[in-house]
């Protein structure tokens, strides 16, 4: 019988001790999976709370990649280096929330960082891998005001952004999923659609 997952999202911030007693918390509300931000020290330190990964282990917790970490797909570190890659807004470009989707320096960014971020947390990700992209905090209709993007609302271009990332995912592990926020309460026939790999829960 296939598991049905229960999950808990870990803030980045949030202590190895406060951590141990959240697995408990978790256990005890009838949680089994544990979701971590791409850039959570989980997937990047060696030096790992022991005790914390014990427990992990023991209780069978599935592990899960992601959350509000769309930003991550197109570091802001770029935004000085070509700010053509971030979003418009009143005929400015800022590096404050998301990004440009429609361009193609943008598509082929997000692109290179889907391939390292998946690859990066690939192996501790428990199968079938089930990842989360979710606009940042607040910010769900915060995207591109320029000419190209103006064709396409805010869910549109978020999803736009997830379609990227997710042909990235699909040659990592064809298998694997993206579960997207579908914030489109009105959607076009003719709009776009979540590619095969990209669902709104699993």
């Amino acid at each position: 019988m296939k598991q049905t997952r229960k999950r808990l999202f870990i803030n980045v911030k949030t202590s190895p001790r406060e951590r141990e007693k959240m697995i408990y918390l978790a256990l005890e509300n009838g949680c089994n999976t544990l979701v971590f931000s791409f850039d959570d020290t989980y997937f990047k330190s060696k030096f790992l709370n022991k005790k914390y990964i014990k427990l992990i282990t023991n209780y069978n917790i599935n592990i899960e990649a992601g959350g509000r970490d769309l930003s991550l797909f197109m570091p802001k570190s770029l935004f000085l280096a070509d700010r053509e890659m971030f979003r418009m807004d009143q005929g400015s470009r800022k590096a404050d929330h998301h990004f440009c989707p429609t361009n193609p320096k943008t598509i082929s960014t997000v692109m290179e960082r889907a391939h390292i971020l998946f690859s990066s947390v690939l192996e501790k990700v428990t199968p079938p891998r089930i990842f989360h992209i979710l606009p940042d905090e607040g910010c769900e209709n915060t995207w591109c005001a320029c000419p190209p993007c103006r064709a396409f609302s805010p869910a549109e271009q978020y999803l736009i952004a997830v379609n990227t990332a997710a042909d990235v995912l699909a040659k990592l592990d064809y298998e694997a999923k993206i579960i997207y926020v579908d914030y489109d309460t009105e959607p076009d026939a003719e709009g776009i659609s979540p590619k095969a790999n990209v669902v709104t829960n699993i």
